[in-house]
């Protein structure tokens, strides 16, 4: 009798032993991991208000809703709608993730910068041999194949050199991707009523049969160009230099 009770009694014991070391063994996982606790859910770790079961940022007292769910809280994120833009450094609408430039109000100037005049090849005949150099830039703003703006320069009369001729610097979308555009230098012959009436283009460009050249940049982005139309059966000829830079306009 005395040694069933015993034993009994160890029984007992081990129960209870285990019972411990599991409540014990708990006791330290939720203290290493809160969310285990029975009551995490109807909790408030940081105090926002905001229970645990429905905060998506239990312990950031200044969030709790991701409504796009891209990890980064309503309060601030700038497109809570958007999963793919989450900050706006310049404040213009576009995300920095989609923004080429977004330190500032971004844009891209076209520059002309050097012109010299090569003269006529082959048979080709003309009366005069100092041109009067006027110059065209077309840009394809929303990538769709067509030039949508055209911006032409002042007419250089009798000029055969000029440097740093002429330039547009164009606002576009932060959000543009890469940009198109061509430039076209012409000599003109007459002009009446202040309007450009007699002309033709200029060959800068050494392919045969293409007289200028068109550029398809990513931005942001800066090139320069320098070409020449001499070798090919395209005149009168010209040597022209441009570039096109991404830079930030004024606040």
């Amino acid at each position: 009798m005395v040694e069933e009770g015993a034993k009994d009694l160890h029984s007992v014991i081990i129960a209870c032993s285990g019972v411990l070391i599991v409540t014990i063994m708990l006791l330290f996982m939720i203290v290493l991991s809160p969310a285990l606790s029975p009551i995490a859910t109807i909790g408030d770790w940081d105090g926002d208000d905001y229970a645990n079961a429905t905060d998506a940022f239990p312990r950031d007292a200044s969030e709790w809703l991701d409504s796009d769910g891209d990890g980064t809280g309503d309060n601030s994120d700038m497109f809570p709608l958007d999963k793919t833009q989450t900050t706006d450094s310049d404040a213009d609408g576009i995300g920095d993730e989609l923004d080429f430039y977004d330190q500032g109000d971004g844009a891209v100037r076209i520059s002309i910068t050097s012109f010299v005049f090569l003269g006529y090849e082959g048979n080709y005949y003309r009366y005069k041999y100092v041109p009067n150099p006027w110059f065209k830039v077309q840009v394809d703003l929303n990538n769709d194949g067509i030039f949508d703006l055209m911006e032409t320069s002042t007419i250089f009369y009798n000029s055969t050199t000029l440097t740093d001729v002429f330039n547009i610097t164009i606002n576009v979308r932060d959000d543009t991707t890469e940009l198109a555009f061509s430039v076209i230098a012409w000599d003109v012959w007459e002009v009446s009523n202040n309007s450009v009436t007699d002309y033709e283009v200029m060959d800068y460009w050494p392919i045969d049969g293409v007289k200028s050249g068109a550029h398809v940049i990513g931005l942001p982005g800066s090139q320069q160009w320098v070409s020449s139309g001499l070798g090919d059966d395209d005149t009168p000829d010209c040597e022209l230099g441009y570039r096109i830079d991404t830079i930030s306009l004024p606040a």
